[in-house]
């Protein structure tokens, strides 16, 4: 992945990478037709981005997901609850981080 430099030498914190010169390609970021998760967190904790048409399919799957899903759901334990995060990625990051991977384990 192409990372942005730092021509002036300028940068604040320079023990920081700098974050990922352009958007993940469609074929990195989805793999049959699935996003690839583990690829998109690494990315995004970089502080790379992604493109507005990338975020609206996958808004359209988590939607279409949702909408298929009854109102109460069983699930067995062990699993992972997690809160309200208010969109703050970082704590996302945190949450698996603690909870385990999400391949292995179960999160609601």
């Amino acid at each position: 992945m192409d990372l942005l430099q730092d021509p002036k030498g300028d940068r604040q914190v320079n023990t920081i990478p700098t974050p990922p010169h352009k958007p993940l390609s469609e074929e990195l970021l989805f793999i049959d037709e699935k996003p690839n998760w583990k690829l998109l967190r690494e990315h995004l904790f970089k502080e790379g981005r992604i493109t507005k048409s990338q975020i609206m399919k996958i808004v359209e799957m988590c939607n279409y997901h949702l909408k298929n899903e009854g109102n109460v759901i069983y699930v067995d334990d062990p699993l992972t609850l997690v809160g309200d995060i208010h969109g703050q990625y970082y704590d996302l990051m945190k949450v698996l981080e603690m909870g385990g991977d999400p391949e292995q384990g179960k999160y609601v």
